[in-house]
């Protein structure tokens, strides 16, 4: 065992884990993330190769698909007291459960461990690692950063204690040894953390599929409210999960934008593993707010659903056919709403829908540009758009946003109309309103002064909660 002699020739370890300890991550989660975006018919096959025991998987994990060490989310801290303890004299090593090949990677970027240790043909996970620092350093002192209770083995031979986040059950068992702790722990609330990536508020977008009920002036029918309601949350479980798996798809450009590093899944505050279990508990509750609806819900959903991966895998790397697809999501949950409630959703409804969100989605991408200056000179991210198409941007989704005025003011012209209102000549009056909003969150956006999402600056925005409450009393006091 190793001891804890104290004299002079006695050598000092400051012995690190790397999973969920220096890495506010897992490899092997990391590389099952990369494998599902570059190669994800070979993801399909991970199961069956999980029979290969951890080190056979985890060696055709790395033949399949490379890791990119420098874009990995690394503990500060942990970084920090290497250096320390290096500047004192102890010999810093980095022991892992990871293979050798991807530890050696990480030290060499790092550059601040004396070696580095990695599974070959065994996987060096507890009682095995204490055995091979036993083996090579029979008299050392050792100092270990562990996160699990595999950790207790190590632990159990060191003269200080290092532990990352451990849970109640974890910090009782450390107790018992009666050694010096040091306890780093820097995890947020995992609950609060779910809720912001699944994204609650973009919720909102989902109550277009009470859109056709207003239009259609279906307001006193409680079956039709509780149809909507169904598809309400259908949309809203479905689109959570979207917007976890197209983080996934998006992890490694997400942590090098400013903008997108601090999100959960990008800065390791939410794991991988969690964000893999979200997509199909998202999925699953969807289908349970579906259940005895229509065939024609399910076909809508499976449609977004389907477009979505489209997007995530291929679509959003495509010039101009991402902001199509954006304009379609929006209008597939007017279409969702029509189905659901069973009420008709008129081709001026989604005429004008496919306009005015295919702008908004423009705005979207001119602010992108205009958020990332260091992106001005390449493409951004995963996108087709670079910085000479600003101008292109601005002309094309700003024509089109007014389209859609257009069509509301020829739909207005129609019979259809003074069938549906008593006063339909006050409903002129919104068009003068969405002409301003339109107008002004174009100026801004070309000013850099939109926030990514036109949605989230449309909630904060006091100018847009004002003309929306003109736009209700407008048609009010039209019906």
């Amino acid at each position: 065992m190793l001891s804890a002699l104290n004299n002079k020739e006695t050598q000092l370890l400051y012995v690190v884990d790397l999973d969920d300890s220096l890495l506010a991550t897992d490899l092997l989660f990391e590389r099952l993330q990369s494998l599902l975006v570059k190669a994800p018919l070979s993801f399909l096959l991970a199961p069956f190769m999980i029979l290969r025991g951890k080190v056979g998987f985890k060696r055709w994990l790395q033949k399949t698909v490379d890791l990119d060490v420098t874009n990995l989310p690394y503990r500060k801290e942990i970084i920090r007291a290497v250096i320390l303890a290096k500047q004192r004299g102890e010999k810093t090593i980095l022991l892992s459960a990871a293979l050798q090949q991807d530890v050696k990677a990480i030290a060499d970027f790092l550059n601040i461990f004396d070696e580095a240790i990695g599974s070959d043909s065994i996987n060096l996970r507890g009682l095995k690692k204490i055995e091979l620092l036993n083996n090579r350093y029979p008299d050392a002192s050792l100092t270990y950063t562990g996160d699990c209770v595999a950790d207790l083995k190590i632990w159990s031979s060191c003269v200080k204690i290092i532990a990352v986040n451990p849970s109640q059950h974890l910090k009782s068992k450390i107790s018992l040894l009666d050694k010096p702790v040091e306890i780093i722990y820097d995890k947020e609330n995992q609950f609060s953390l779910v809720i912001k990536q699944l994204r609650i508020y973009q919720w909102v977008k989902n109550l277009l599929v009470f859109l056709p009920v207003f239009a259609a002036h279906h307001f006193l029918e409680l079956s039709t409210w509780l149809h909507c309601l169904r598809a309400f949350f259908a949309f809203s479980f479905i689109a959570s999960g979207v917007y976890v798996f197209n983080d996934i798809c998006d992890l490694e450009n997400d942590r090098k934008q400013e903008s997108k590093k601090h999100r959960p899944l990008a800065s390791g505050r939410l794991s991988v593993k969690t964000g893999l279990f979200l997509i199909p508990t998202c999925l699953a509750l969807s289908m349970i707010s579906c259940y005895g609806a229509s065939w024609k819900l399910l076909a809508v959903l499976g449609c977004y659903l389907l477009m979505n991966v489209a997007y995530s895998f291929w679509v959003k790397e495509w010039l101009a056919l991402d902001v199509v697809f954006l304009a379609i999501f929006y209008t597939l949950r007017i279409i969702a709403g029509g189905v659901a409630s069973q009420t008709f959703v008129s081709e001026w409804l989604l005429s004008f829908s496919v306009f005015f969100f295919f702008g908004l989605a423009m705005v979207k991408r001119l602010s992108e540009l205009k958020k990332e200056p260091q992106f001005l000179s390449k493409k951004v991210g995963r996108r087709a758009y670079e910085s000479q198409d600003s101008m292109t941007l601005l002309v094309s989704g700003m024509s089109t946003s007014l389209l859609s005025i257009l069509v509301l003011a020829l739909y207005l012209s129609t019979g259809e109309v003074k069938k549906l209102y008593h006063h339909p000549d006050l409903l002129w009056f919104v068009t003068p309103c969405l002409l301003f909003w339109l107008n002004r969150l174009w100026i801004l956006g070309a000013r850099g002064l939109v926030s990514e999402d036109p949605l989230v600056f449309a909630l904060k925005d006091k100018v847009t909660w004002a003309v929306a409450l003109a736009v209700i009393f407008i048609v009010l006091g039209a019906i």
